[in-house]
């Protein structure tokens, strides 16, 4: 069921959201008892057949489990079967320069912030190298504060990996970005801001802040259980998030998962 921030029924830029891939450079790699391929690729079939007239594809990190060269280019390749743009940004499973080598770093998936008519992307990086958590350094904090600044009436799409909120399984939320409040310091100053979008936590999440909507979304593989104090995953099927962004700033937004299908995951791992 699609979860709406305000009553407007007259949406009109659809984007979709695809994270946590964690390909590897052999196809057949399988994180947690899961081919990761399989997920993304029951997942990509599902958009093309479900959604038209993509303004984006949000690729919110983990795109690869062992940030390999075939692994990357391997996902840009299978995102580019929508005909849409795609825009990366690193998870902390990913290496920023093993992206910028595999496709280009000129290529525009790295574009920092774009706009659509009368919306501003933008896409912040929270890797941090050798951690599994993440922060937003100095630098991209004033990167945001910048394009934000720079948006005039235009409405605010924030992108990045890590979550911003907490989340209930506790082994997961030691592991979510560490200076959340350098981030809302800055977003509570500029009401453009209407949404912030994650991936990281394997699941589906919707809380509301300031009047700020903050979304996490399923992984294209595997789940993890929501409420489990240690690492579980979930029995739920690989999805993606749509969101339709108004001309008046309303967002509209939900998830859909492979339906009709099961996979093959190892429920009794401890960890990935």
């Amino acid at each position: 069921m699609a979860q709406q921030l305000s009553s407007n029924k007259l949406p009109n830029i659809r984007f979709v959201q695809v994270t946590d891939s964690h390909l590897y450079a052999d196809p057949n790699g399988v994180l947690v008892g899961m081919n990761c391929e399989e997920g993304l690729q029951d997942v990509l079939a599902m958009i093309e057949k479900d959604e038209s007239a993509l303004a984006a594809v949000l690729c919110t990190g983990d795109i690869s489990q062992d940030y390999s060269k075939e692994s990357y280019l391997r996902f840009y390749q299978l995102i580019g079967g929508l005909n849409a743009p795609q825009y990366w940004i690193p998870g902390n499973h990913d290496e920023l320069s093993a992206m910028q080598e595999a496709i280009g770093s000129s290529s525009p998936c790295f574009k920092k912030s774009f706009a659509v008519t009368g919306w501003c992307i933008i896409m912040l990086n929270s890797h941090v190298a050798g951690a599994v958590s993440g922060t937003l350094p100095v630098a991209e904090l004033q990167f945001l504060e910048q394009q934000l600044s720079a948006a005039g009436h235009a409405h605010v799409l924030i992108c990045l990996h890590h979550n911003c909120l907490p989340v209930d399984a506790a082994w997961l939320q030691q592991h979510a970005l560490t200076n959340s409040q350098d981030l809302f310091a800055i977003v509570d100053r500029f009401k453009q801001v209407k949404a912030v979008l994650f991936g990281h936590i394997h699941q589906e999440y919707q809380r509301s802040r300031n009047g700020v909507g903050y979304f996490g979304s399923p992984s294209t593989c595997i789940q993890f259980h929501p409420t489990k104090a240690d690492f579980a995953l979930d029995d739920l099927n690989p999805g993606y998030r749509w969101l339709e962004l108004c001309s008046n700033g309303e967002v509209l937004t939900g998830v859909k998962r492979v339906a009709n299908k099961r996979y093959p995951v190892d429920f009794l791992g401890v960890g990935y």
